[in-house]
């Protein structure tokens, strides 16, 4: 087997989105109210053990959490907004509260500036409003003026990103010239299995769903790892793969737990071992419920992370940190993970 040029890396995404990401399909109350809540003391605990463990992570922010009030986002909403067929996929008619402190599980700009000012931690973009690409009704003009106003609103708290992480990884590559056109270059493919390819919301169903549960503990061992020069779309844009998503813990599947850590360690090892690219990604409020042994697990993650470092060279990567190894630097003003002058 040829060795790779290039040492392994451990990239990390987070999809941060709070309520945006699953109000089609639960209200902001009650359990699901309390979670989200819970989930925003899940934000600083993770970045700030990021910066204390040296770990570079992206964290893909729906754009709505860049404002701090309902009058600041409606100052960023697009003319031209996504069309869906389904009515309750449309987030505009989402009931929002006046501010942070009266609707956290809608704005969280604290946050947002929170980690744009931790070190090594990029924010990126998953887009404005939790945009689905595959879903009838919407188009490209769409996806592309949702694109324009989650910069916008970024740039208006002083940041600027590459990465882009699509809302239920529904990617497509016609879409590709949106993406570009609005300063993305790099973007989370999905986890190359049946259970992760892209479909639309109405396309999953209890199957989908029992073969990602299944892929987390018994699926191929190691995870799928990525070569460098895979990464590099036709398309020109770079397109750093899911290899696992860190599922929460479930006191229910206890007794199987050590099979899902094993497997996320044999990535990394393969990772390291082969110089390729190992890509875990979680959102936040995957960490709230049981949050000892969801940062026990992160923290014996890393824990083996450090030891392949030092024998095998592995880095910490960000998303952007791989498009600038691979495309070069963004353009000046926009640097990654930092704040624009």
């Amino acid at each position: 087997m040829q060795a790779s040029p290039r040492p392994g890396a451990l990239v990390v995404s987070i999809d941060f989105e709070l309520h945006w990401g699953t109000r089609d399909h639960t209200d902001a109350s009650g359990v699901v109210a309390r979670q989200l809540v819970a989930s925003r003391q899940i934000v600083p605990r993770l970045a700030d053990l990021f910066v204390e463990r040296g770990v570079r992570a992206t964290w893909a922010t729906v754009g709505f959490l860049f404002a701090s009030s309902a009058e600041q986002l409606a100052s960023f909403n697009p003319t031209l907004r996504p069309s869906y067929a389904r009515r309750e996929l449309d987030p505009y008619r989402e009931p929002l509260g006046t501010d942070e402190e009266d609707d956290p599980v809608h704005f969280a700009g604290s946050l947002v500036d929170r980690l744009a000012a931790a070190s090594g931690q990029e924010v990126a973009s998953h887009t404005y409003s939790h945009y689905y690409c595959l879903e009838a009704g919407q188009d490209h003009a769409q996806f592309s003026a949702d694109l324009a106003a989650a910069r916008a609103i970024a740039v208006s708290r002083g940041v600027a990103s590459r990465s882009l992480v699509l809302p239920r990884n529904q990617w497509r590559a016609d879409y590709a010239p949106a993406a570009h056109d609005n300063g993305f270059d790099c973007l989370r493919g999905p986890q190359p299995a049946w259970g992760h390819r892209p479909r639309r919301v109405d396309e999953e169903g209890p199957i989908v769903r029992a073969a990602r549960l299944a892929d987390s503990y018994a699926g191929v061992r190691p995870p799928p790892t990525f070569a460098w020069d895979e990464i590099v779309e036709s398309t020109g844009l770079c397109n750093v793969p899911a290899s696992a998503f860190v599922r929460p813990f479930s006191p229910a599947r206890r007794a199987i737990e050590p099979l899902r850590e094993a497997r996320l360690r044999s990535g990394l090892r393969d990772a390291s071992r082969r110089g390729r690219i190992f890509h875990i990604w979680w959102h936040p409020h995957n960490f709230a419920s049981h949050p000892a042994q969801s940062f026990g697990l992160l923290e014996r993650l890393l824990d083996e992370f450090e030891r392949l470092a030092v024998s095998d060279g592995i880095q910490s990567l960000a998303m952007g940190d791989v498009a600038e190894v691979l495309l070069g630097p963004p353009p000046p003003g926009r640097e990654v993970g930092e704040r624009t002058p």
